[in-house]
């Protein structure tokens, strides 16, 4: 499985990647055709590479559209609902720590524990 990434570095890019996500943040279930929910929840997909994301992988498309392979299942925390992403088993295996970060003390585990609830929130 790839990952999703900034199309680019630009700065203009990134704070328009980052009101759209405000966008439906503020709209969540909101249904009328034109609230940034509607579109994000008809295609999400669409609305990731629109929003300025591309995929990388393997089973990427050229364009670095998501391909129909990969499921992208949306999730939104409420003031009492937080989600955990739980890393697929796969992704783990044979991980390496970073070497130029010593207190880590070269283990994978350790950066799992340190950064597995920071990345889900």
């Amino acid at each position: 499985m790839g990952f999703f990434r900034l199309k680019n570095d630009q700065l203009v890019d990134q704070k328009a990647t980052g009101e759209a996500i405000m966008r439906v943040a503020n709209s969540v279930f909101q249904t009328t055709p034109t609230s940034e929910w509607a579109k994000f929840d008809r295609d999400t997909r669409e609305w990731l590479y629109q929003a300025g994301y591309r995929y990388d992988g393997a089973d990427a498309l050229p364009d670095g559209r998501i391909p129909a392979s990969i499921d992208v299942i949306p999730v939104y925390d409420t003031p009492t609902k937080m989600h955990v992403r739980v890393p697929w088993a796969g992704d783990l295996n044979g991980a390496p720590a970073p070497a130029d970060e010593p207190s880590y003390g070269a283990q994978f585990p350790v950066v799992l524990a340190r950064y597995f609830m920071r990345r889900c929130r």
